[in-house]
């Protein structure tokens, strides 16, 4: 039996924007996440005598703005070439091949495949043959797949591929090919790179992307690793997937329905988050995006001061987690504790409003009746890391209109509720 590592889109000093921006945020842990990330790895491979790691591009963000982040990559690799580990790498749409990244020689043991055709490594001890091709710039539209060679005799095939196949949400169509251009070449494994979710595609032969290694924002939330494939003599494959992430974004919804003020949130908020962490299994930093909502009497709070409603749930998941969870955003899609019906009924401001909006949910498009100017918004919004609705998709503008309503919602209720207004007799 012999065992490799499959590693993809570790994306090594990956630059988080306007961090500091954000309270309370573990700056350094962020940062250095993708580094200990890559210790982690190599730790694993010293320990578990893997004698082989491919990696299925992206190493870097981008091309790196000094050599520090290639030397430390190099670095790393060779703690493995101390133990006679070899790795076997292409490069992706974000590590093509540049002046940068081409002029640092990488140690004996690292073999970077060609861009300009497919290639092929063969081990000198293993009975393994690694076939690929780096990308030779940040676009690669063609099918990288189709040029590959046949598999070798004898041999355990890995094809090594950044790619995105068909499609996958979120991710650029490079290197499309589909999953029959794959299973047909012959290749008893597929490592695959870009996507950073691990998946498994296809078993027999496997495809398989490992995902990336590191979580670098909430979009890429939940365990990330790599995958260790075993080889039995016989040939069956077996894969284990190898957590290395040092911090864990999460999503957690919270359902705050009958809540009917900060205690009752304080409670929701601290139950949530200790059974969320209690099925994390262990005690790395985790950063939580709470999305709250539930029909609640907490709504009308919620929409009067924000920031005390934030600044509550961060000191009790201060509380729960002894500093262990970052609140890094809460979401509010909470709904009044109100009967629209009864605010809606008769001929008062409050109801033609509502009428107006239901109106408009209706049909979006009476939005442009009102002909807002948002170009100095949308200009202004586009140096920061907020991106303007765009109000041209109708799903999204009635989705906009129903969160207004709900803003509006609890002042309707107060305005309702007030009682009439004396009449003032008229100065003589």
């Amino acid at each position: 039996m012999f065992s490799f590592l499959h590693v993809a889109d570790i994306h090594l000093d990956s630059p988080l924007h306007g961090l500091s921006r954000y309270e309370g945020a573990p700056v350094d842990e962020i940062r250095g996440a993708t580094r200990q990330a890559l210790a982690n790895l190599v730790d694993y491979a010293v320990d578990n005598a893997v004698p082989l790691v491919v990696l299925a591009g992206d190493v870097y963000d981008a091309d790196c703005p000094d050599y520090q982040t290639l030397l430390h990559f190099a670095e790393q690799m060779s703690r493995l070439g101390g133990h006679g580990i070899q790795v076997i790498m292409i490069r992706g749409n974000h590590d093509a091949d540049n002046p940068m990244t081409a002029s640092l020689r990488l140690p004996e043991n690292v073999h970077v495949l060609s861009s300009t055709k497919a290639d092929t490594w063969r081990s000198p001890d293993l009975p393994v043959a690694v076939h690929g091709r780096s990308y030779a710039g940040r676009e690669i539209l063609d099918n990288l797949a189709a040029t590959y060679p046949a598999p070798l005799p004898d041999l355990f095939n890995i094809g090594l591929l950044h790619t995105a196949m068909t499609g996958r949400a979120g991710h650029a169509r490079y290197a499309p090919c589909s999953l029959n251009d794959l299973t047909a070449k012959g290749y008893q494994y597929w490592a695959l790179g870009h996507v950073h979710d691990h998946e498994i595609v296809h078993r027999d032969p496997h495809v398989v992307y490992s995902g990336c290694i590191q979580g670098r924002h909430i979009r890429e939330a939940g365990a990330k690793g790599c995958v260790r494939v075993d080889v039995h003599p016989d040939g069956t494959v077996q894969t284990e997937r190898v957590i290395l992430d040092v911090l864990r974004w999460m999503l957690l919804d919270l359902d705050l329905t009958g809540a009917r003020d900060l205690d009752d949130l304080r409670l929701a908020v601290t139950s949530g988050l200790r059974d969320a962490l209690a099925a994390r299994q262990d005690d790395r930093m985790t950063a939580v995006r709470l999305r709250l909502y539930g029909q609640t009497p907490l709504h009308a709070q919620a929409v009067r001061d924000p920031d005390r409603l934030v600044a509550q749930i961060r000191l009790t998941a201060t509380d729960v987690s002894r500093r262990g969870v970052w609140v890094e955003k809460v979401i509010l899609d909470t709904t009044p504790d109100v009967n629209i019906e009864d605010i809606a009924e008769g001929d008062t401001p409050q109801a033609a409003l509502l009428q107006a909006l239901k109106d408009l949910e209706e049909d979006p498009a009476g939005l442009d009746d009102f002909k807002a100017d948002l170009r100095d918004l949308t200009a202004k919004l586009v140096t920061t890391d907020v991106e303007a609705p765009d109000l041209d998709d109708p799903r999204i503008r009635a989705a906009l209109i129903r969160d207004a309503r709900d803003l509006l919602l609890p002042m309707l209720t107060t305005i309702s509720a007030s009682p009439s207004r004396p009449d003032v007799p008229h100065a003589h």
